[in-house]
């Protein structure tokens, strides 16, 4: 098996673990996207409207639109547009109780955990090279999380649910930079594999799933075993839609964190790309919120670096030069005060339990995903880097 370099020393420690997941893992990092690139290669011709135009009619199932569009494209939304056997559409819905109860939770370890940490693997190249998150920080993490909002909202992932509409664009947008970064002199191929590799976007789903539920469980985000297992599979769906390979889609939320403990292993030591990536998306959130006063927006950045040092350890956030600071007691401190929240909540009755506090968590995210534009756009980029691109 071909081993991308900068994977071996990683893929030999890996193997000892769990061969298996490990083998796995290494075979994709070689493999992009066959069906998304197919898309992307099948319209790259067309002006960018028109590409747009394309997607647009797949996603909304315009076959008049369709027929001036390259066949495969018309493929692709067919083969999609039916979730596989696995998937109940019914056992979302305690998942996403759940999620809203806990929204501030989730978008917190998401900000100052997950993201970040996700960073730390090679994922960070692609991200660096292109510039999408260094030059924009705030708009495309407000991308992220109305991704996040949309895939776990109620009839989200419907066939015309913006959560699957999301995954979808978002896995043609890969598509898309995998395309430009191939024949750039920026990616090492030999080095480093496919970028934007069906290996990495596993790790991602894997992250996103079973490592934000342990991340937001730290901060004091408490769920059964129902509704652990339901916020899985809305994440298990998304990682098909996104296109994650059947031989890296995981089952539950043990092998999610199995699948991210052994790939991560073989991801190599990071360098100032991820550094400069996780300080950015820390750096991005006081104004991801909206907070505009200078000492407001300090104050909230120390407690970002903090957490998010609490979250991560001392030893990564020390290697990704984030601020010193103590974090002794950050995280059972806030445990308890959630805790102390739902027993005031308990006492003052059903009708009013976490009424208050569910709707300001919603409005809050809300707030935050919302974007310049109305809809969603079907563009894609038009250049390898992301500051003169206008898609």
């Amino acid at each position: 098996m071909q081993i991308p370099i900068a994977y071996q020393p990683g893929y030999e420690k890996a193997r000892a673990s769990n061969p298996e997941i490990a083998d796995k893992y290494i075979e994709h990092t070689l493999i992009g996207d066959p069906e998304a690139d197919a898309v992307v290669n099948a319209i790259a011709a067309a002006s960018q409207e028109q590409q747009g135009e394309f997607i647009r009619a797949g996603m909304d199932e315009d076959a008049e639109a369709l027929r001036a569009a390259p066949p495969v494209v018309g493929e692709f939304f067919d083969r999609i547009g039916t979730p596989p056997e696995w998937f109940d559409p019914e056992i979302v819905y305690a998942g996403c109780r759940k999620f809203h109860a806990y929204s501030d939770l989730f978008l917190t370890a998401f900000v100052t955990d997950i993201i970040v940490r996700g960073f730390t693997t090679l994922i960070s190249q692609s991200f660096f090279i292109t510039g999408r998150l260094t030059d924009r920080g705030v708009r495309r993490l407000r991308q992220n999380i109305r991704h996040l909002l949309e895939i776990m909202m109620p009839g989200g992932l419907d066939r015309h649910g913006e959560g699957w509409k999301l995954s979808v664009r978002l896995r043609l947008v890969h598509a898309r930079v995998r395309q430009q970064l191939l024949v750039s002199e920026d990616w090492d191929q030999e080095a480093h594999g496919m970028p934007l590799s069906a290996a990495h976007i596993a790790l991602a789903s894997c992250n996103f799933s079973g490592m934000m539920l342990w991340a937001a469980g730290r901060i004091g985000a408490r769920l059964n075993d129902e509704e652990r297992d339901s916020f899985m599979q809305i994440w298990r769906y998304t990682a098909w839609l996104m296109g994650v390979p059947d031989a890296l889609i995981f089952r539950d939320e043990a092998e999610a964190r199995e699948i991210f403990r052994v790939g991560y292993m073989c991801e190599p030591p990071f360098g100032v790309e991820a550094i400069a990536m996780a300080n950015s998306v820390i750096n991005s959130a006081p104004l991801v919120i909206g907070i505009e006063d200078k000492d407001e927006r300090k104050a909230l950045l120390s407690y970002g670096y903090r957490l998010s040092r609490a979250l991560l350890g001392d030893e990564l956030a020390d290697q990704l030069m984030f601020p010193k600071s103590r974090t002794t007691g950050t995280l059972p401190y806030l445990r308890m005060r959630r805790r102390v929240q739902e027993v005031i909540d308990a006492l003052r009755g059903p009708r009013q339990r976490a009424k208050g506090l569910r709707t300001q968590n919603f409005m809050t995210m809300l707030d935050i995903s919302v974007l310049e534009e109305d809809n969603i756009s079907y563009r894609l980029p038009d250049e390898l880097h992301g500051d003169p691109s206008s898609w």
